[in-house]
């Protein structure tokens, strides 16, 4: 009898795993959003068994409602481990060692922190000698290609979270930047987004999402602008107009990271004043630049992609912006998803503006002969830390 019921059993669980596999399959998970594998992804090599496996996992009946209740559950014992250590704490008179004077860190999981008011942050910055080592690799190999281009002004801006400033030492002090910033020439100029504690953070990020909201879009930009009007005539930020605040409720990506636990988000942008008709190119293509904007304002997110990207546009290789503004200068900005919020106000001040994400993919691309090829007279690089520090897409061949 017992051998008749393991063999049973064997052949329920040998169907439900073939059943997967024959069974119709999602491409995307719009909880995670992220791609799934799928049976076109199965190698029929040595990686055989690994890549079916994915399958297995991605693709796993009932799997979404089953990593949501995972996360759910996972989070409610965290909570419960730190309001327990807490009062531990308390009893025994001893003071919580915080990076920041008035943060509490409530950890959801190993990689997503909640430090108030539903406000989430990624794991904290890990000054590490390897990773210190790989900023200023970084910063060596930029300033070796600035140094090719010595008749175009270049300007950095860091656009900081509150991740990169904490660490274990409880000092703020950006060891990444610094090594960075140590291995550029005198006279590359930079600036940073001014975080000085949480409620900096709160006012300038979306609460689950990494990137931040309008009114630290603005804030970039008009620390941009200023920074680049100590040398050039241009208009100083414009003034915000109107404020556009979307209904629709949306998780960001840390909070997809968690299984969507936690507070929504809601897409805010500005309208600002004085910006003239322009031109608009996505990777040499005329485009129109205000496309996904009216679509999202019309009908919301009905994609699995984030509503940060459907609003704000992807991460396209090339961007160009054309003001027809001839007594300005041409401005080249190498850039990443933080940009696409403020570009176009960016570019408002310029003649022509060139936007480039690196991360993106161009075949048989020369950087080197594209900027020798245009009349740029400036370039601006802007990246989150993690992206401008430790992203390999972002180390130029000088070739």
């Amino acid at each position: 009898m017992r051998n008749k019921l393991f063999s049973l059993t064997l052949i329920i669980c040998l169907i439900l795993g073939m059943g997967i596999f024959l069974s119709p399959q999602k491409n995307e998970s719009a909880m995670e959003k992220r791609v799934l594998s799928t049976n076109e992804s199965i190698q029929f090599n040595n990686a055989f068994a690994s890549s079916s496996e994915a399958v297995l996992k991605d693709q796993f009946y009932f799997r979404d409602d089953l990593t949501h209740s995972y996360y759910q559950i996972r989070t409610f014992l965290n909570r419960g481990i730190n309001k327990v250590a807490k009062r531990v704490l308390s009893i025994l008179n001893i003071t919580e060692k915080s990076p920041v004077e008035g943060l509490t860190l409530n950890y959801l999981s190993d990689n997503v922190i909640e430090i108030g008011d539903g406000y989430l942050i990624n794991k904290i910055l890990e000054y590490t000698d390897e990773e210190v080592q790989l900023a200023a690799d970084r910063g060596y190999n930029l300033n070796q290609f600035i140094s090719m281009f010595p008749d175009i002004k270049t300007y950095i801006y860091f656009p900081t979270r509150l991740e990169e400033l904490l660490n274990d030492d409880a000092e703020y002090k950006p060891l990444c930047r610094e090594a960075f910033i140590r291995e550029l020439n005198e006279d590359v100029t930079y600036s940073a987004l001014e975080v000085s504690g949480v409620e900096d953070h709160k006012k300038m990020f979306f609460k689950s999402d990494e990137h931040w909201n309008a009114a630290g879009a603005y804030q970039g930009y008009s620390d941009i602008i200023n920074m680049i009007s100590k040398d050039y005539e241009i208009d100083p930020p414009r003034a915000i107009i109107e404020e556009k605040v979307f209904p629709y409720e949306f998780y960001g990506d840390i909070a997809s990271q968690i299984g969507k636990i936690g507070e929504t988000d809601h897409i805010t942008d500005y309208a600002l004043e004085g910006i003239k008709d322009f031109d608009f190119y996505v990777n040499e293509e005329e485009a129109d630049f205000y496309h996904n904007k009216k679509q999202y304002t019309e009908e919301g997110n009905r994609t699995v992609f984030s509503d940060y990207d459907l609003y704000f546009g992807d991460n396209s290789f090339l961007r160009e912006f054309d003001f027809h503004q001839e007594d300005k200068p041409n401005i080249l900005i190498f850039a990443d998803s933080y940009t696409n919020t403020n570009m176009q106000w960016i570019a408002s001040h310029f003649n022509k503006t060139t936007v480039i994400d690196l991360r993106g993919r161009w075949d048989d691309f020369s950087l080197k002969q594209f900027v020798n090829e245009n009349d740029f007279d400036i370039m601006l690089f802007t990246y989150s830390y993690n992206t401008m520090y430790f992203n390999s897409y972002l180390f130029i061949s000088l070739d």
